[in-house]
């Protein structure tokens, strides 16, 4: 709705307009009634209304004077001058003001001020529309322009392609690379946080003003956008065959203008490309294939030569694995999330000291994640929405090695209070302890006597107060939690039965057999098999997850 401003010195004015408008009727509101101009002045510069109906002669501020101010602060208002007076030379100042309308107070009704209102408030709502059409159109212009550069990054970047395919449209942007050299910068940009916050369009048009802010004379730059968060930027003219230190000084100033950007952050890669079509495509390949990759290690506002980058490890971070996984798994029969959050932040730490491939490390932590949900579900029935087709997609969308930690460490404490569970189902801390006992030791044979001398309990009381509080035997506890584990092994890991068994504390490999289809109903080569076809994925794919 539009709000309309009443300014008149004569109260009883205010209180017949104020009651006879019919504001809903009319898609309006009132903004104020006001008794002179300087109270009228004093609301706008507070809110400005869209309209605004004022007589003339007023004490303090004539209604005059209050148009000229008010037309200062917006061109566009919307002015009716109320009056008594008839004087020729008012209703010429206030034609020069270009008000809507002056009308005489001897003459006002509630038709005339209505059907007065009604004109100007349908003539503000097509103005808006005619702006609304005129902005969408902008839009729709600045998108195909994004569009474009979209399309002629990626039409350079495919090498199957003859350059007759991408040289005209980049000339026309202003990229012309048969004649100058270049320097081509890999922008990935992100929230102050290390994740997306901003509209994709709006922050490239954002990097693009601050580059063209910083550039030298004879220079020219262009944003290419590739993706959600990465763009090309492109800086050309003034190069010789390369970047001088006076070009690495104005990418400098590029990130000090975005780092400056509330709420924004991002890393900088840049690459020096002598004059050829045939070289700018080949580094601007290489800026995107490795650029991107090495983004993922990259701080916010670190600005670095791609050549100057260390290349990833060959080393494999799956021999870490079982390590990492054992030491994760204590933590949670701890039931400690500072120990959690100290052990991912050991391997993080490892991981961005290696630099292993960004892949791989997306795999690896897949691996970690999806096992520890599947121990919680195996071992405790533990139901949830979990998916693994969404874990994967979520993992492979986190552009930052950061994003990954702290993604993975709320992970993990979502899942502490289903531990907790586990465990607070008895009230006797003496079998809590002896069920992260069992957890701990699932590796070897567990006696009763020993977890009774662990406990300081005798044996055959302890062997009651188990039965008691879980209503099954200490063996047969033993022995569910074995076999529960034995399940995630044989549908998670690519060992065999004889190792399993062997895992699991047990020398004969026909008892672990017997005890297994006991169990489960199935011999373990049965549920293998079963289990495989059923989830619709082959046994043994331990790690191999596709990211």
């Amino acid at each position: 709705m539009y709000s309309v401003m009443l300014v008149d010195d004569d109260y009883p004015v205010l209180d017949f307009l104020s009651a006879m408008i019919p504001w809903n009727e009319l898609g309006l509101t009132l903004h104020s009634a006001c008794k002179n101009g300087l109270v009228a002045l004093e609301k706008a510069q507070a809110g400005m209304p869209d309209i605004v109906i004022t007589d003339i002669g007023m004490p303090y501020m004539d209604g005059i004077e209050l148009i000229r101010e008010l037309k200062l602060m917006n061109e566009d208002l919307r002015v009716v001058v109320l009056s008594c007076m008839d004087d020729f030379t008012y209703a010429q100042q206030a034609v020069k003001l270009m008000v809507s309308d002056y009308i005489l107070k001897e003459m006002m009704s509630r038709e005339l001020i209505t059907g007065l209102l009604q004109e100007i408030g349908d003539d503000l709502r097509r103005r808006d529309a005619e702006r609304a059409q005129t902005l969408k159109w902008k839009s729709m212009a600045e998108n195909q322009k994004v569009l474009l550069k979209q399309s002629v990054l990626r039409r350079i970047a495919a090498r199957e392609l003859p350059d007759t395919e991408w040289l005209p449209d980049a000339a026309e942007l202003g990229i012309v690379p048969d004649l100058t050299a270049n320097v081509a910068v890999l922008c990935r940009v992100s929230g102050s946080t290390g994740e997306p916050v901003r509209d994709d369009l709006a922050l490239m048009a954002l990097v693009e003003s601050a580059a063209e802010a910083v550039l030298q004379d004879g220079t020219a730059a262009v944003c290419l956008p590739y993706s959600g968060r990465d763009c090309v930027l492109v800086f050309t003219g003034g190069m010789g065959n390369g970047a001088s230190a006076g070009h690495i000084s104005m990418l400098g100033k590029l990130r000090s203008a975005v780092q400056s950007m509330p709420g924004v952050g991002a890393s900088f890669q840049y690459l020096c490309i002598p004059p050829g079509s045939g070289h700018f495509r080949e580094g601007i390949i290489t800026l995107l294939t490795q650029g991107r990759e090495n983004a993922f290690y990259l701080k916010p506002g670190e600005l670095t030569g791609l050549k100057e980058l260390q290349p990833f490890t060959g080393e494999d971070l799956f021999l870490h694995y079982t390590e990492a996984s054992r030491e994760i798994r204590e933590a949670f029969l701890e039931e400690s999330a500072g120990r959690l959050e100290e052990l991912l932040s050991k391997w993080m730490d490892y991981i961005r000291l290696k630099r292993f491939a960004p892949r791989q490390v997306k795999e690896w932590m897949l691996k970690l994640l999806y096992d520890n949900q599947m121990r919680l579900m195996a071992r405790q029935q533990f139901q949830s929405t979990f998916s693994l087709e969404m874990l994967h997609d979520t993992i492979t969308a986190i552009e930052h090695i950061d994003s990954l930690e702290e993604w993975s460490l709320q992970f993990f404490y979502e899942r502490l209070p289903v531990i907790r569970e586990m465990y607070q189902e008895t009230r006797r801390d003496e079998i809590k302890k002896v069920k992260q006992y069992v957890d701990r030791h699932l590796n070897r044979k567990i006696t009763l006597e020993e977890v009774a001398e662990y406990t300081h309990l005798n044996s055959s009381y302890f062997s009651r107060l188990f039965k008691k509080e879980t209503g099954m035997s200490f063996i047969h506890y033993v022995t569910h939690t074995k076999m529960e584990h034995a399940k995630e092994l044989l549908d998670q890991s690519p060992q065999s039965v004889e190792q399993v068994a062997e895992q699991l504390g047990y020398e004969n490999k026909s008892y672990f057999t017997k005890l297994f289809k006991l169990h489960t109903g199935l011999t373990p080569g049965e549920f293998r098999g079963e289990e495989g076809t059923r989830n619709g994925q082959p046994q043994g794919t331990g790690r191999h997850y596709s990211c």
